[in-house]
This record gives C-alpha cells, structure tokens and sequence, in this order.
C-alpha cells in the first residue's frame, strides 16, 4: 500500500473493522455481558456499528481498485457487523451472516496466502503482494499474518460443522463445553489479529519513520 492519505485511511478502516470482532472475542472471555447485561448490550451494538462503518468503507475503496482479496475481507467484516446488529427475533438470518461471515473471512485467508507466496524468479524476498493494496505489510510478517487468517478462519468454520455433528452425538460436561467453545473464539481472535496485523502497516510506517528521523538527528546516541 502506498503512503498516501487515502491508503492510511483505507489502512485504518481496515484495522478498526478487524478490531471489532477480535473485541467481541475478548468482551466474551471476560464475560462483560454476564458482569454488566444493559452496559454490554449498548456497548455492543456500538462498537458493531463502527465496525459496520469502517467495513463499508474498505468495502468501497476494495470495489474501487477491483482488488478482490480486499473486498473479501470487506464483506467478511461488513457481514459480521451486520450480523451483530441483528435483532435476536431474526437470529436465522443473524445465524447466516454469521457463518457468511466465516466463509468471507476464510476466502480472504486463501487469496491472501495465494498473494503472499514468495516470487519463484530467483528473489526469495520479494512478495507478490509489494504493489497491492491488501498487501498492506511485506515480508515474512505479512506471510504469517496471511497464515493465522487462513487458519483461525479455517478453524472457525469448520466449527460451523464440527459443533452440531459433535453435540448430535455428545453433550459434554459443563467444564467440557467451555473448553470446546473457546475454540471457535480462539480462531476468530487469531484470524482478525492477523488481518489486523496485515493492514496495521501503512499506519506504522510514519511513527517508525520519524523515531528514525530523530534518532539520525539526535546529538547523542
């Protein structure tokens, strides 16, 4: 991604709409809902509702430069805060954005592992990802952050199919099911980590370049 405003914008919408959901994953570990319902509930579809926000602006600066992988991610974020935003009347459509959303985020995995293979022309650290815009980081970080999306959204919809085949033959122990349950939030916070890490670059990049104007500048070293 190149160092312009639109791009830190862009870079920056990005970030908040991966940041969404790996806050519901922490919100749900340390139980705010059960801790503080009414607080939780308003918080909730707020923070929902800025992800919505910034996801539709990645979603439009995606469409805008025909970059596919980006636009995955896009509607993966988009449809996730939509879902959020679902009244608990509705939860067969919530239940189907959700696990659109699984998809979106697992497609976005793939094409970004696709984009981040090293060049096979001889240069091993040159990504195919230096010019483009979901290929916001480079080098080996951008290629682990490329592998934890693809993973933790792997993990997270295979649970989509895992939880009813498992429970139709098993009702754990309590203790059990929560130890079962923090899998799927495992691997939606590591997947969203990773696309934050993947997007948090071009917002980096100018704090790192003025601590290395100053320290080049500083009389005392």
């Amino acid at each position: 991604m190149h160092d312009t405003t639109r791009d830190r914008l862009t870079a920056l919408a990005a970030v908040v709409a991966a940041l969404v959901p790996a806050i519901a994953v922490v919100a749900s570990w340390l139980q705010v809902a059960l801790t503080w319902p009414d607080q939780y509930s308003i918080g909730f579809r707020t923070v929902m509702a800025v992800g919505l926000a910034a996801a539709a602006v990645v979603t439009i600066e995606a469409l805008r430069n025909h970059d596919h992988v980006l636009l995955a991610f896009a509607l993966a974020a988009l449809t996730y805060s939509v879902a959020g935003l679902v009244p608990g009347a509705a939860w067969p459509l919530g239940t189907v954005l959700f696990i659109a959303a699984r998809v979106l985020l697992f497609v976005f995995g793939v094409l970004l592992v696709l984009r981040t293979r090293p060049s096979t022309t001889g240069d091993t650290t040159t990504d195919t990802t230096a010019d483009t815009t979901a290929g916001a980081a480079s080098g080996p970080l951008h290629r682990v952050a490329a592998w934890a999306v693809l993973v933790g959204a792997g993990i997270w919809l295979a649970w989509t199919v895992v939880e009813p085949v498992l429970f139709g033959f098993w009702m754990p122990p309590q203790d059990a099911l929560t130890v079962l349950f923090a899998i799927p939030q495992t691997a939606q916070f590591v997947a969203f980590v990773g696309a934050l890490l993947v997007f948090a670059p071009p917002l980096l990049r100018p704090v790192g370049h003025g601590a290395r104007r100053l320290w080049e500048t500083a009389d005392v070293r």
